[in-house]
């Protein structure tokens, strides 16, 4: 009796590994997952909506992988005051070599939303790729000299998306150009 109970336990475990093993691994050939960061930015100056002072941020991305080049899509979310959504910049392709790493700063941001620089900007850096990637945003504030430094690590996000979808397939095609 207690061998058929540890054959019929041990043929359970084994159905349920297999069966469970064989949904994961079918499941990540056909639905790919895009992780996503949502990094925040504040730079220039502003005195309506902030306290006086200059504001500056570098957003610091790394390619952990020491073996593998790291392929991402950048784009920029500007946000208003007033409950106002703003604009959203075009997609702008990158590629990071093994445990290469890059900063995007202010001047980046202005470059890339077509705002003049110096004027007063928030909104989101928005990041996506295949890989995880370290995200890592650097904040200073001052006058003459920077009076406030802050470091905050940016968690991903997975979205499960269908094979089919154009930001997949947008990173896949940047993967095979560079």
């Amino acid at each position: 009796m207690k061998r058929s109970i540890l054959r019929a336990s041990l043929l359970m475990s084994v159905s349920l590994v297999a069966f469970f093993s064989i949904q994961l691994t079918g499941h990540a050939q056909t639905r790919p997952t895009l992780v996503t960061y949502a990094a925040k930015f504040v730079c220039g100056s502003e005195e309506k909506l902030v306290s006086p002072g200059r504001y500056y941020t570098n957003i610091n991305v790394h390619n952990p992988s020491p073996f593998n080049k790291a392929v991402y899509i950048k784009r920029f979310a500007i946000a208003l005051p007033d409950e106002r959504p703003g604009k959203i910049s075009a997609f702008f392709v990158g590629s990071l070599g093994p445990d290469e790493a890059m900063t995007i700063d202010c001047d980046n941001i202005y470059k890339h939303t077509q705002v003049p620089p110096g004027t007063f900007l928030e909104g989101f850096a928005l990041i996506y790729a295949l890989v995880e990637l370290d995200v890592v945003p650097v904040y200073t504030a001052g006058h003459s000299e920077v009076e406030t430094f802050h470091t905050d690590r940016v968690p991903p996000r997975r979205l499960v998306l269908a094979s089919s979808n154009a930001m997949i397939q947008r990173l896949r095609r940047a993967e095979n150009l560079q």
